[in-house]
């Protein structure tokens, strides 16, 4: 039985929470935040005893593994204290806000031998992996990024979240996600050009974050990939389009579904045309990861690697997010510019 403990228990917390409910295998022990509100709120959903201090958390309970859930800000002495206590860590991204405390943690976690893994999902889930095998004897030249929402029309999150020194706005809580996933899937980056706009609401007071943006980003390999970001849009999308020599590759990596074209098969956005010999072209290939939380794959990857202790597997360690959260502090200072 693993016992489990939260630091930190407001929005993302609760995905990971229902990923742990009724698993026989862990217990959810304790929930440590500063606000008692949201550790009573969460209370009364998982159980586990609330502490408004972390440190009395770990000392009580002795948990056998940490969720971190904290503000990117807050996460350093958290980190470290697991660390020293021997205790694995699956820490939520991004691992920081700013690169050189970033770094500095990584040293100081290196040094400690600390076992850490960031929530960066979308490595962990099958439609990667189903896209992998897609993907075998292609070379991929340009990509195309779009995330979509409109929670700046709505103003429908809490106020904290409109100031981009706290949240980090679209970039560091949206695309970073996406920025991660091209680095799993690509390698590094080498060239990052940007722009931003407010077309809505304009950048002043507590409200600092971009509306709408754009990052033209080139890897070492030469693959040019684009991402475009709007918080004023019509709906909640996620859309990834991979352009090869063979084949197109249609992703929604937060839907689970992946639609394959190739010179034989009609577009997935045309209706069924006739082929050279007359007869219809057939439907491209189409794959739909199993229905549920998405946050359950790296869950689970997480509680076998700290029921097993092999480490090393680690879809995520902490060194490798902060080359993420480097590529996203290169985008946000490219769209500044």
């Amino acid at each position: 039985m693993i016992k489990a403990a939260f630091i930190g228990v407001g929005g993302i917390s609760a995905a990971h929470l229902r990923c742990l409910q009724g698993r026989k295998d862990v217990k959810i022990a304790g929930l440590a935040d500063p606000n008692r509100a949201n550790a009573e709120k969460r209370q009364a959903e998982f159980g586990g005893d609330i502490f408004t201090d972390y440190q009395t958390m770990l000392e009580r309970i002795k948990p056998d593994a940490v969720w971190l859930c904290t503000p990117s800000t807050v996460r350093r002495e958290p980190l470290l204290e697991c660390a020293r206590r021997r205790i694995p860590v699956f820490c939520e991204k991004p691992v920081e806000r700013r690169v050189p405390v970033g770094a500095a943690i990584a040293a100081e976690l290196a040094r400690l031998k600390a076992r850490v893994q960031v929530g960066y999902v979308f490595r962990c889930i099958p439609l990667v992996d189903e896209l992998r095998r897609r993907m075998r004897g292609d070379r991929i030249h340009l990509v195309q990024s779009f995330y979509c929402c409109g929670i700046s029309l709505a103003m429908s999150m809490p106020k904290w979240f409109y100031n981009k020194r706290l949240s980090g706005g679209a970039l560091a809580d949206q695309a970073t996600h996406n920025f991660d996933l091209l680095r799993h899937l690509f390698g590094e980056v080498r060239q990052v050009r940007g722009m931003r706009h407010n077309p809505v609401h304009p950048r002043r007071g507590d409200y600092t974050v971009e509306e709408t943006l754009g990052a033209l980003l080139m890897f070492d390999n030469g693959l040019i990939a684009a991402h475009v970001h709007t918080w004023v849009g019509d709906s909640w999308r996620n859309e990834i389009v991979l352009s090869g020599e063979k084949r197109v590759y249609r992703l929604q990596p937060s839907r689970g579904t992946l639609v394959v074209e190739d010179q034989q098969t009609r577009s997935a956005n045309d209706p069924p045309v006739a082929g050279k010999s007359g007869a219809a072209k057939p439907a491209p290939f189409r794959y739909d990861q199993p229905a549920g939380s998405i946050y359950g794959y790296e869950n689970q990857i997480f509680l076998k690697q700290v029921q097993s202790g092999d480490w090393n597997r680690n879809p995520c360690s902490y060194a490798d997010g902060l080359k993420t959260l480097e590529l996203t502090a290169a985008c946000d200072r490219a769209i500044s510019r």
